[in-house]
Order: C-alpha cells, then structure tokens, then sequence
C-alpha cells in the first residue's frame, strides 16, 4: 500500500469528541470469482500433498479425508465457505487458520490430520494460545476480563515470555496472540521474543490501538508478526470512546488500522456485541466500516459476566444471538457479501460443537503465567512457566483438559 493512504487519515476536535475522517483502504478479500476458485483450489492442492506427505498410504490418507470432512460438516453444515483474503503474499479462509502458504498452515493441517490418524508420535492437539503478557493498560474498558489485575505489578519478564512461546512452539501450536492489558505497551519485548521464535507459528496482537505508530507496526511486520487484532466495539466514535474510557480510542484504532494496512498485516477487528450494541442497524453500520477500512475479519465477541462485568446482568437474549448468527451467515455465505470481510462468531459454532477450549485446541495463559480454559473461564490450572527442574507442565495441561470449561461451556466465548 502506498504510505500516501495515510495522509487521508484527518482528526477534527469537536467538543463532545473526535471527529474522525475515515480512509478508504483497498480490500483485502477477493473480489474475483474467477480468483477466489482458482485460491480455493490451491488450499485444497495443499491439503492433498500435505496429506500424502503425512500418512504415505492411500488408506490413511482416505481416512484422513473423512474425518476432515466430517469436521466441515459439523462445523459449517450445508453450508460451503468460499470467501478466501489475500495479505502479503499468503491467503486466508478463516481468523484461526494460518495463511497459506506457510510452515504454521502445514503444522496447522498436521495438527488437524493428527487427531484422527496419528503419525507424529505424540498427542498434541493445540492449535494455538492466547498469551497475556502484561498488567499496564492506559484504559479502563467497560467488559475487561483482566479488570482485578490491570496495573499490578509485572510478572512476566522477556525471559519468561520468550520460554512460554518456547515450549508452546514444541508443542507445534501454530498461532499465538498476545494480548494484555496492552501489549502494546511492551512492544520491544514482543518484537524481540517474536526474532527469537522458530518458524511455523504465526504471531498476532490483540491491541486498542493504543501506541501502534506507523513505526512500531512496521516493526511488528519485520520481526515477523501476521496480524493485529484492533478492538472496536462501536461505529460511532463517541460510544467507542465512552466503553474504552478514552477520548482517544476509535482515533487509535482506526489509525492503527491504517498503520497494519501500510506495514503488511492482516487486520481483524474485535467487537464486543454487548445488548445495547446488538441491533440490526448497528451491525451492518459496522460492516460498512469494516468494508471501508479494507479489513480481513470480524471477531464478533458476547459479553460475559468476568472481570470488569462480574455480578452483572451481560447476557444477550436470544433474538440478539439470532441476529448475531443472522449476520454471521450472511456475511460468509450469500454471495452479495462475497467482497466483505470474513466474520469469525466463535459463539456460533460452540453452541453446535461444544467448547473448543480447555487445551483442547486452544487455552489462555494470563498475565502471571497460569494456564485458562479460556480468556473467560479462568480457573488455574497450573503454572506454564519453566521455573523449576520438575515444573509440572505436562500435569498442568493434562489437569486443564480433564476440568474443562466452567458452565460457558455451552455458551459464548
């Protein structure tokens, strides 16, 4: 992208609040039919060499392949994704999905195939982490599922985050995302700690924005970062800025939306459907933005009863999550959405597949270094550290994935 989109990025102070001149940023998500099939037959080429690659006989491969399409059909029905985005040379189908091609989509699919047709030796089903690596955060955000821990002081040092990303590495995880407080706060340690890793897991932060400059994504990018989660939780600058608590919020991210675009990092932007949120106007305003800002996903997240929210009354009724899944299904699948972002509504399939937390493809390790089910059901289950000679890693993963979730189990995450 020419730097010069950036230049239209314009902030007018108004009394009440920002007014923000928004750019218009090329799209991410094919626009092509012709493109998207010829993609689409490139993943599933990938697939079958990958396949053969792994299992070496025709009746494990045939195995492998119906176990995988068993899994599309439970995870999306009759229905067949086709939407596919394309970001510094590599595509992408799905925001839990590595980018092919790449060494993290092939360990991705080995993981997959792993499951069903074991080749590797080893059980590991881990498909990726969310890592909060600090306690500071500039803002004071309505739903914060960290609130009781926010500017505490640090436990994890760069050493400790660079043996956490270590031994998830050895455990072939193939997408860890840093989170916070704001990551971005330290984001030294996350470049450095980031040159360190070894190939084959891709790297996102999950950010407000807050300190993402022009330079410091492009220094995300060269370290080797794929993307950046921004969260924007309104359309409307002043609702944004009001669930931050900060006149400065949507400036930030919608800036540093701008700023990925430019570095060559996929963007997803994170919104936090809470019930005053939840209506039809106010989500397909939101698309719009998306469309305008060139994005590749939407995250569409329920409020929980956590952190910031605990003791409260957060939980959509249920013609709020039909109008969520209403959205979802239409942004993925009718073909005049073909050219929008890809929403990922992790809600949506978890009340059909069940949790997928747990450690059992995915878990949460906070900002002391203890092991979740999730960013939401935060019950210790030990810690993820490497402090001492038998440090009980392994029995703390085991214990995580017999304990499971806690009751959101059936909810969303």
């Amino acid at each position: 992208m020419e730097a010069t989109l950036i230049t239209d990025l314009t902030y007018v102070e108004a009394p009440a609040a920002p007014v923000v001149s928004l750019p218009s940023l090329p799209p991410t998500v094919v626009q092509s039919g012709l493109k998207r099939s010829l993609l689409t037959g490139l993943f599933q080429l990938a697939e079958a060499r990958l396949l053969w690659r792994f299992l070496r006989t025709p009746a494990r491969v045939g195995e492998a392949i119906r176990y995988v399409e068993e899994l599309k059909r439970e995870y999306y029905g009759d229905l067949k994704p086709r939407k596919v985005a394309r970001v510094a040379g590599r595509s992408y189908r799905e925001y839990y999905e590595p980018g092919r091609p790449s060494a993290a989509y092939d360990a991705y699919v080995a993981t997959t195939v792993n499951r069903a047709v074991p080749f590797r030796g080893d059980a590991d089903t881990l498909n990726l982490v969310f890592l909060a690596i600090t306690k500071k955060c500039p803002l004071a955000c309505e739903h914060c599922f960290e609130w009781d821990a926010l500017n505490q002081k640090e436990v994890l040092s760069r050493a400790d985050i660079q043996d956490l990303v270590a031994r998830f590495q050895a455990r072939h995880v193939t997408q860890i995302f840093f989170s916070g407080g704001e990551p971005m706060l330290r984001v030294n340690d996350l470049v450095a700690v980031v040159e360190a890793a070894r190939p084959g897991t891709d790297f996102w932060v999950i950010t407000s924005g807050f300190n993402f400059t022009r330079e410091n994504a492009g220094r995300l990018k060269r370290a080797g970062f794929t993307g950046v989660t921004i969260s924007l939780d309104h359309h409307e600058p002043a609702r944004h800025n009001a669930f931050r608590g900060s006149a400065q919020a949507y400036q930030n991210a919608v800036q540093a939306v701008a700023f990925a675009h430019e570095a060559g990092l996929v963007v997803n932007l994170s919104l936090c459907a809470t019930a005053e949120f939840t209506t039809g106007t106010n989500l397909w305003a939101y698309a719009e933005l998306a469309r305008q800002l060139g994005v590749t996903f939407i995250q569409l997240l329920e409020p929980r009863a956590v952190g910031h929210y605990a003791g409260q009354a957060v939980d959509l009724s249920p013609a709020q999550l039909a109008l969520l899944e209403d959205f979802y299904l239409k942004m993925n699948f009718a073909s005049d959405y073909f050219s929008w972002p890809i929403v990922h509504y992790y809600g949506y399939h978890q009340r059909r597949m069940g949790c997928a937390g747990a450690a059992d493809r995915f878990l949460y390790v906070d900002t002391d270094g203890d092991m979740h089910a999730c960013p939401f059901c935060q019950k210790k289950s030990g810690s993820a550290l490497c402090r001492t000679a038998d440090d009980g890693f392994d029995a703390a993963l085991a214990s995580l994935k017999t304990r499971g979730c806690h009751p959101f189990s059936q909810a969303a995450l």
